[in-house]
């Protein structure tokens, strides 16, 4: 018989599909087959059922809607895969819930109700505005994130498979800085400086600082180690000015901390402790920071598809995870240790205040500064901290560790898997087991606005002296707590892979990219239970002379992130 030139390129293909993999085909309810005779067999054979050389390395008969349906694979061909592996690597960017609450006890007075006892306003009009007000813990900016993950498995012939997972959340933080934010409405000193010096007329030529800031005089001179405090205003700095000039472009109405001072209603104290507890103002510095690592894994085995029509294919996965959260809180304050602007007060503001007008963003006084304490009226600098140096530095820093780890089940699904664009993603469910770990540590958070007028030098009412720049003072605390208790887990993922780096110049050439996908996925995370490192502070009883310092005391939450991820998907 001859054979067509034509058609001999295929013969070959077509036989190769042939021995490879039955064509799915509706059959009869399979019947059951009588035994074979007991007789010689085969070398290396046993009689039929247990084993026959003409069976299938995978076979399937299942019955949909009334039909009957068998797939099998017989080892040969281009069918013959027993398995079907995958890989991807992925860049990730995250972002991570805001943290909650104030900043310290919710439970004492505001810094304007402590100063002014007979609710007769301080400056007309200050209640409604910002005055050392506690701080957000929301108001520092989202967290970001990034990383990397990997991930891969293998699907069966009949469908199953086994999926792992490894991501990795690199540590980074997100600040909240009180002072950056007060100083962007403002002039520079420089500009400032030369409109003073020239009647508000700007200078032809740049005024000459000699690379130095009011800041750096304040915290370096003014108020620095071993510098006497000069309450008589008799300094004078070249250029900038005297003591007062310099403190009134420097010192800031910026945020409070509220805390319970330890004392009892009963109490009698005309410096601002009477029970309700107090808000400690902080006019030079006031940080807040948000950090945050992860890492995490998942294992689990998919079961055959439950549901495969068509091009979509939806597995039930079982399996488990890890993952571990280290998120921390962290606060660092800085205040003059003066009152100031208590003589443009009323008749009941206390003399350990700080008197700011109204924050209203404008130029009262005409002196080229917005919302400076001179605007409140006359002003004079006492020292109210009787240590050296006069500036109060603190810190606090809280932080927690969450190491969850737990069974997790789900489902995974696929859509138009194979060469073109195809779809993937799960949705997971975990019950973790979560270790928790809360330690806490700061100096200085206290009420340093408290003298005690009883004693001779005066001294602080509420603590010790606030020099710490040669370690740790005795208003320094730590305290840590730890726990297990359970943390439900919720995970959703979608993604897209792409086949299209043969269509890009110079990427179509390189090899490993060749049979290559792009990824692109989004991830939500929700944990339950997780401590917030800010609201796990306890401030409703500081006093370090009472032996009451700030503790933990664990609030927990629902932990979330959202990442995005960008990757490459191989599969062989």
């Amino acid at each position: 018989m001859r054979i067509r030139h034509s058609l001999k390129a295929f013969v070959p293909f077509i036989l190769m599909l042939a021995a490879g993999r039955s064509v799915q085909a509706q059959y009869a309810p399979p019947v059951p087959q009588q035994p074979m005779p007991q007789g010689n067999s085969p070398a290396g054979y046993q009689a039929y059922p247990s084993q026959s050389p003409y069976q299938t390395l995978f076979e399937q008969n299942y019955n949909s809607e009334g039909l009957w349906y068998r797939d099998s694979n017989n080892g040969f061909g281009p069918f013959s895969h027993r398995r079907d592996f995958f890989m991807n690597l992925d860049y990730t960017y995250t972002r991570t819930r805001n943290m909650r609450g104030i900043v310290g006890y919710s439970g004492a007075q505001t810094y304007h109700q402590q100063n002014d006892p007979e609710s007769d306003e301080i400056v007309t009009g200050l209640g409604h505005y910002n005055y050392f007000n506690a701080a957000h813990a929301g108001q520092i900016a989202d967290l970001i994130n990034h990383g990397m993950r990997g991930s891969g498995g293998f699907w069966n012939a009949d469908g199953s498979g086994l999926l792992l997972d490894f991501s990795w959340g690199a540590d980074n933080s997100s600040i909240f800085d009180a002072r950056a934010n007060a100083l962007a409405g403002r002039l520079d000193t420089a500009t400032i400086l030369a409109l003073q010096s020239n009647g508000g007329r700007v200078l032809p030529a740049q005024f000459n600082t000699n690379g130095q800031t009011d800041f750096g005089i304040t915290t370096g001179q003014i108020l620095g180690n071993g510098v006497p405090f000069d309450e008589a205003d008799a300094t004078t700095y070249p250029v900038f000015g005297s003591t007062s000039d310099i403190l009134n472009r420097t010192l800031l109405n910026l945020y409070g901390i509220p805390i319970g001072d330890g004392r009892t209603i009963s109490d009698t104290d005309t410096e601002g402790g009477n029970g309700f507890g107090v808000t400690v103002p902080y006019d030079i510095q006031f940080l807040m920071q948000h950090r945050l690592q992860t890492i995490g894994s998942s294992i689990d085995a998919a079961f055959t598809p439950f549901y495969d029509r068509g091009d979509l294919k939806i597995n039930t996965i079982v399996g488990g995870r890890y993952l571990n959260i280290k998120e921390g809180f962290g606060l660092q304050v800085a205040d003059s240790g003066l009152s100031y602007g208590v003589n443009a007060g009323d008749n009941d503001t206390p003399d350990n205040a700080k008197v700011f007008s109204a924050g209203n963003g404008r130029d009262d006084d005409n002196n080229f500064i917005t919302d400076d304490p001179l605007e409140a009226g006359a002003l004079t600098f006492n020292q109210i901290n009787p240590f050296d140096p006069v500036m109060v530095r603190g810190y606090l820093d809280s932080e927690v560790k969450s190491n969850l780890a737990g069974p997790e089940f789900g489902m995974h699904y696929r859509l138009h898997e194979g060469k073109g664009v195809s779809f993937v993603g799960h949705t997971k469910l975990a019950a973790m087991f979560n270790n928790e770990k809360i330690t806490l540590r700061g100096d200085n958070i206290f009420n340093h606005m408290n003298p005690d007028d009883t004693t001779t030098p005066t001294t602080l009412d509420d603590g010790f002296d606030t020099n710490n720049l040669n370690g740790p003072t005795q208003n320094a605390f730590s305290d840590s707590k730890s726990s297990v208790h359970l943390s439900p887990l919720f995970e959703q993922s979608l993604g897209a892979e792409l086949p299209i780096f043969g269509n890009v110049p110079v990427l179509k050439n390189v090899q490993i990219l060749e049979d290559a996908k792009l990824r692109l996925g989004w991830t939500f995370l929700l944990v339950g239970e997780v401590a917030d490192p800010n609201q796990s502070v306890d401030y409703s009883a500081v006093n370090p002379k009472l032996d009451l310092f700030p503790q933990v005391q664990p609030d927990r939450g629902i932990f979330t992130q959202n990442t995005f991820n960008v990757g490459i998907n191989w599969n062989y």
